[in-house]
């Protein structure tokens, strides 16, 4: 379960502990504790927690993460997502299915209440669900058992065991909305001193809708969607069929893909901004950020990709020595070699200084044996390989004997095939770029 170190988790960490003693005994509970770095007391909590942790018998894992914020991405967004990550590569290591949340009902009142200020739809009104996916491989389940338990009880349990806890001071600072919103509960509650169980109960009749609209949408998406069709990309929409939908039902369709992918619901200004730049516009590769994804529109398909960094790696410059594999970390990818005495690059052209580059430009490629040269730009573009992928795609050079530099290979296309006739017994070898999958999210 994830274990802040604040009052919830830790009422949380003990309830558990207590009730799998005594119904599941052979079931193994593990805190995870992320330590985000944001707050002087980080490593104090990371202190508490290991304390606490050993007071109780229970497991624990830490790890440490760097909060950077993508473009137009706040700092609460930013360490959520690195939590998130983080939360999930824990459970993946230590074996675990299920990761247990603190949210309470307080939690979700506030919850709805924000999304309600912000203008979320139907879906997002719903509030936090009880159960969900962490992510899009599916593979671990996210849980809040508390989400109809209120604050106050919270309390009452945490006095009743005599548990301590810590305090984080940002939980005091209005300049977080859901500080400032907290701040106005108690105004609220004596005008509207039903308002908790009324939001709760208007929150159940949206998930209620919101599960109607999803069973359409999740017919409509079933039709449209497939697996992406590279390392890069997580899935894939037909945009004839989207554009034949009408708005709203795009819409629910988007969203309902975006939750299937574990992204965070956008909203509805958002929603409207990739509905209008993937599916309604015509002309250009849009890309729209979302939530450590990057939406993409390309060839009659709305593409989920992996966020990767948009910079190109720095040049690799190496010997070949004979090995039939060489691991390029900074290009995302690996280099194979093969013996072909037939078609392959002269052993002799790979015995000279190699380099791993960028296209600077103006490049061209004999892509078969008799073939014309061919500018790699047109050739790419011909192979459906769109621009953003190409930063990932290295080029191979070899040093010539004159000083300059002969091209070898590129990545996505193949091997250069213009080379001298074959020697009599002199070796030639198969040389392919393999790109290696986007790490998860």
């Amino acid at each position: 379960m994830a274990l802040s170190g604040g009052r919830d988790s830790v009422a949380l960490l003990h309830a558990a502990r207590a009730a799998l003693a005594a119904t599941w005994p052979l079931a193994r509970l593990v805190a995870l504790h992320v330590h985000h770095g944001l707050q002087p007391q980080a490593d104090a909590w990371d202190d508490f927690c290991a304390t606490l942790c050993a007071e109780l018998d229970v497991p624990l894992a830490s790890t440490r993460v760097a909060v950077r914020p993508m473009a137009g991405e706040g700092i609460e967004a930013a360490a959520r997502r690195a939590r998130y990550d983080a939360l999930g590569r824990m459970c993946r290591e230590q074996g675990a299915r299920l990761l247990l949340f603190a949210h309470h009902r307080d939690d979700q009142v506030e919850t709805v209440l924000l999304r309600l200020f912000r203008g979320t739809g139907v879906a997002g009104m719903a509030g936090m669900p009880a159960r969900r996916p962490l992510d899009a491989r599916g593979d671990v389940q996210l849980l809040r058992p508390w989400l109809d338990v209120s604050r106050a009880e919270v309390d009452a349990y945490c006095h009743a065991h005599g548990l301590r806890w810590i305090d984080d001071p940002s939980n005091a600072d209005t300049r977080f909305a859901r500080n400032a919103l907290r701040a106005q509960l108690p105004g609220l509650l004596q005008a509207f001193p039903a308002l908790y169980e009324n939001v709760t109960q208007a929150a159940a009749h949206f998930g209620q809708a919101a599960g109607m609209l999803d069973a359409l949408a999740e017919q409509a998406l079933a039709r449209l969607v497939c697996a992406g069709r590279d390392a890069d990309t997580l899935s894939e929409l037909d945009l004839a069929g989207l554009r034949a939908l009408p708005a709203e039902h795009a819409d629910a369709v988007l969203r309902h893909w975006l939750r299937d992918l574990g992204a965070q619901p956008p909203s509805t200004a958002r929603l409207a901004a990739m509905r209008a730049q993937l599916i309604e516009h015509g002309g250009g590769e849009p890309a729209i950020a979302h939530d450590g994804l990057v939406l993409r529109r390309f060839r009659g398909r709305v593409l989920a990709c992996q966020r990767v960094p948009d910079e190109t790696p720095a040049p690799f410059a190496f010997d070949w020595h004979g090995e039939a594999r060489i691991v390029v970390p900074a290009w995302r990818g690996e280099l194979h070699f093969a013996r072909d005495d037939t078609f392959g690059v002269p052993e002799a052209v790979l015995r000279a200084p190699l380099r791993l580059t960028a296209r600077a430009g103006g490049e061209r490629i004999v892509l078969r044996p008799g073939g014309p040269a061919r500018a790699l730009k047109q050739a790419y573009q011909e192979a459906g390989i769109p621009a953003w992928r190409r930063l990932y795609l290295p080029l191979l050079w070899s040093a010539s004997t004159e000083g300059g530099q002969q091209l070898v290979m590129a990545g996505g296309l193949g091997m250069h095939r213009r080379w001298p006739a074959a020697v009599e017994g002199a070796p030639r070898w198969r040389v392919e770029w393999l790109a290696a999958p986007v790490a998860g999210r």
